[in-house]
């Protein structure tokens, strides 16, 4: 079945992924079943189920149960509720527990609206037609990554969601889990994209953090993998009280991706001879080296030039004197890319909100 989501350049019949696959601002404008939690009809996708609605939803959860977080700084609470299902301290489990069903169970209602079409949920998505629907009607498998699908949090997820397709007597999805997505991206455009009996800088440049590597290809397969620390992602600002304002925090961000990239090339090069191929993953739809100027914190690189992959090679040649050639992928089909083997599926990254990318999609 033809993928509504993926169009083809002109310029190189590559496909791309075009930006009205996101699922996080699709509608639940009618729930497919009742009396699971009627409450979240009328919101979108990214509201029902992200990090920062599960985060508010532990904190909640933990006053219920006695439990103090108020120690406790948001970004590991993800990382306590994945423990708190195992723990030995039964208030503890109380509050994950309660926290992964209704969580879990939002998810399986999002995968169930996907999968049923209602009329109600078309209509409130004026961007996708039929063939859209009937796509995500028609998918075999759907892999669930981040650090929202992994260890004990993923398997306890994917309980619930089978059991509101069985509630809704609806065939389910096919549910995959990864559990180490760490460096899922890298190793997914390494895989797919470096040319064989060669060693790449592979970057990973997401909404938090970025991932780096230095991978080494031979006979068709990633035969070494020498990760390097990771950083944190910075002037990720979206907002902007004026056009000046944007400007200086496009400058402030490519200053500080050159400089990640052209640290990182230099701390390769003291281990092996590095291509001068930079293959790069990012929080942002791409297409022929240029960037979505509308979603996210990376958009705004568009206002330093359309063809931002055209600007950082001629930045990071003169940074590193080579002839430097960047290679740019939307985060998540660089993910989704890892499952190539996977036919009919769909690749979901739980984190922020909802990523999506498609394992067969046709890359040069």
């Amino acid at each position: 079945m033809k993928n509504p989501f993926l169009s083809v350049s002109e310029t190189d019949r590559t496909e791309y992924l075009s930006a009205r696959c996101s699922l996080n601002r699709a509608v639940l404008a009618k729930l497919p079943i009742y009396g699971i939690e009627d409450g979240i009809e009328g919101m979108t996708f990214k509201e029902i189920f992200s990090t920062p609605a599960i985060v508010a939803g532990i904190r909640r959860a933990s006053k219920r149960y006695g439990v103090d977080l108020s120690d406790k700084p948001d970004y590991l609470l993800p990382q306590l509720l994945d423990r708190s299902l195992v723990s030995d301290n039964a208030r503890y489990r109380q509050m994950g527990e309660t926290v992964v069903k209704k969580f879990g169970s939002r998810l399986g209602l999002i995968l169930l609206t996907l999968k049923t079409g209602l009329q109600e949920n078309r209509a409130a998505r004026d961007d996708w037609d039929d063939a859209c629907w009937e796509f995500w009607s028609a998918l075999d498998t759907v892999i669930f990554t981040g650090g929202l699908a992994s260890s004990m949090l993923g398997r306890r997820f994917k309980e619930h969601i089978l059991t509101i397709f069985d509630t809704a007597r609806v065939k389910p999805y096919h549910i995959m889990l990864f559990d180490n997505g760490t460096y899922i991206g890298v190793m997914g455009v390494a895989q797919r994209l470096m040319a064989d009996d060669t060693v790449s800088l592979v970057m990973d440049f997401g909404h938090t953090g970025v991932k780096r590597a230095v991978i080494k290809k031979a006979g068709g397969e990633i035969a070494e993998f020498s990760p390097q620390e990771s950083l944190p992602s910075l002037h990720m600002q979206s907002r902007f009280d004026s056009e000046d304002e944007k400007r200086r925090e496009a400058i402030a961000l490519h200053r500080y991706i050159v400089t990640t990239i052209a640290k990182s090339y230099r701390i390769g090069l003291n281990d092996a001879p590095l291509s001068n191929t930079v293959l790069i993953s990012i929080a942002n739809y791409t297409h022929n080296g240029m960037l979505n100027s509308v979603r996210g914190g990376y958009a705004k690189l568009c206002v330093i030039g359309s063809d931002y992959a055209r600007v950082l090679e001629d930045d990071l040649s003169g940074e590193l004197h080579r002839d430097i050639k960047v290679r740019l992928v939307h985060d998540s089909t660089a993910s989704a890319l890892y499952f190539s083997g996977v036919d009919n599926s769909v690749c979901i990254t739980l984190g922020t909100g909802f990523g999506v990318g498609f394992p067969d999609i046709r890359l040069n």
